[in-house]
């Protein structure tokens, strides 16, 4: 009996005997998003409707941001590919640090990274804070000697 889901999905080969799977669970892969290309790795994959489709999730990024794509969109990880993404992702004036063709939002930070920008707020309050007192300082003894 056919299976009878919604999005006619199987992971069985009976859907498409002809097609082999060209990427498994678990393999870092590159995916196209938009003009850009990310380093993305294969959660899942199924025959939906035919074809293979490849539920990824995109290194750095937050997992709101997996999706279900198709091979079309996706490239294997050489150093080929890695060249290609790195000229496409030039080309559209993207820095290495930061992805924005999907959000606004910044790379994913590692620790190492959050200590030094916690350490940047500190040093950068502290700052501002002693900037803001001397300034008041000085508003105050201008106030008092104009008053008198």
């Amino acid at each position: 009996m056919k299976n009878s889901s919604k999005d006619d999905s199987t992971t069985s080969g009976e859907a498409s005997a002809g097609d082999s799977k060209l990427y498994s669970s678990g393999d870092k892969l590159l995916a196209y998003h938009g003009p850009r290309i990310y380093e993305a790795k294969v959660q899942k994959a199924e025959i939906r409707k035919n074809e293979w489709r490849y539920f990824v999730h995109y290194l750095g990024w937050n997992k709101s941001w997996d999706e279900w794509v198709g091979e079309d969109r996706l490239m294997k990880y050489t150093e080929e590919n890695v060249m290609k993404q790195r000229a496409v992702n030039k080309k559209q004036n993207v820095d290495k640090n930061v992805k924005s063709g999907r959000s606004s939002q910044p790379k994913a930070k590692t620790s190492v990274d959050a200590k030094v920008d916690k350490e940047d707020i500190r040093s950068n309050g502290i700052h501002q804070i002693s900037s803001s007192i001397s300034f008041l300082r000085i508003f105050f003894v201008v106030f008092i000697i104009h008053d008198h």
